[in-house]
């Protein structure tokens, strides 16, 4: 089967939309739930995503099915508190992957396709936050050349 990469288009941002708010609602800690108007929350970041010119989108697909996505944007970040010059920076916001076509190399093609451009637009460096407890996430991430850097951690009450 043959799977494709392609910039997004306008028309993909309802498929966007379905896929990312499943995956919420199957990632969420306990302590998260969907807001009530999570579904027009959505679709307008994703419209206003699609019309930053820092947001890059890509889609995967076959002839017959929209087979992941990956959403990123690159821009100009300070740190916080203000401390550390400004720098470029790579932003990768969301890679998914729908079921069937997990375990394919889908996802490692999107984010190579997405490291290009970055370092077409001269980000320093690339960001993400990925699932620490997901095997098949943390291998795509470490395979890619990522490593943690800081932590981000939680504990439940």
């Amino acid at each position: 089967m043959e799977i494709s990469i392609r910039e997004w288009r306008r028309e993909d941002l309802p498929a966007i939309q379905v896929s990312w708010l499943d995956f919420c609602r199957n990632a969420a800690r306990s302590d998260m739930r969907l807001k009530a108007d999570s579904g027009p929350a959505m679709r307008a970041w994703l419209a206003a995503r699609f019309k930053d010119h820092g947001t890059l989108g890509f889609i995967a697909e076959t002839t017959e099915a929209q087979a992941g996505f990956l959403i990123g944007r690159v821009g100009h970040w300070e740190s916080v508190p203000p401390v550390v010059e400004p720098r470029k920076m790579g932003i990768i916001d969301a890679v998914y992957v729908n079921e069937r076509f997990r375990r394919q190399g889908v996802g490692r093609r999107l984010v190579e396709r997405s490291l290009e451009v970055m370092r077409e637009r001269e980000a320093m460096a690339v960001e993400t936050i990925y699932d620490a407890w997901s095997e098949p996430s943390s291998e795509l991430w470490h395979r890619a050349g990522f490593a943690p850097w800081m932590v981000h951690a939680c504990k439940m009450l």
